[in-house]
């Protein structure tokens, strides 16, 4: 599918400058109110950027969808469902740059106030629990336009081909394949064609 896990993973693959904290890394970068956090100038830098040779990092990568477009299924559930606001706070997003991104894309398009802020958690709880913030979950207008930003900063829209997997097989490696040797995939689709 092509929703933000997809996103995710393929903006990574790209991304040679992406940020490598492991989640307590992030967890302690970020309850230090961004000590160790790069700055937003830099990470505002970074979201200008163009990744024109994605093609050659993603040859041979096709991402399929029945909707034929990313994050599709997403934009119709949240609109069907009326969905005004994520439940995951601005730092869960498919950039890989910098843990900041989204907040600092709305901060730069002047979107902050699409930011609904948790004033109902018990923060003192919450820390307790061990979660330090973000406190502020962006919206879904602003989630789909950060995430439609990526699509194109990564060139990823011709990837999607508007089809539904039927079933996914499993192809083991050869017997006389070298110890270890990977195994492969084949995709099924409803009309009987198939893809590795």
């Amino acid at each position: 599918g092509s929703g933000p896990h997809a996103l995710s993973l393929l903006c990574r693959v790209v991304d040679d400058d992406a940020d490598l904290l492991d989640e307590a890394e992030r967890t302690r970068v970020a309850a230090k109110a961004g000590s160790r956090a790069r700055p937003h100038a830099e990470v505002r830098k970074a979201l200008q950027r163009r990744f024109v040779d994605a093609a050659a990092h993603l040859a041979g990568v096709a991402v399929f969808d029945s909707g034929g477009e990313w994050m599709g299924q997403w934009r119709r559930d949240f609109s069907a469902l009326e969905i005004e606001h994520c439940r995951s706070h601005s730092d869960l997003h498919p950039c890989p740059h910098d843990f900041q991104s989204l907040r600092v894309w709305a901060e730069k398009h002047k979107r902050e106030l699409e930011m609904w802020h948790m004033a109902y958690l018990d923060r003192g709880a919450a820390r307790a629990a061990g979660f330090s913030g973000p406190y502020a979950l962006p919206g879904t207008r602003l989630f789909l336009d950060f995430c439609a930003s990526l699509v194109a900063r990564y060139k990823l829209a011709p990837l999607v081909r508007k089809a539904t997997v039927a079933a996914v097989e499993v192809i083991p490696p050869p017997p006389d394949a070298c110890a270890g040797a990977a195994c492969s995939f084949r995709l099924r689709l409803p009309h009987g064609t198939s893809g590795r």
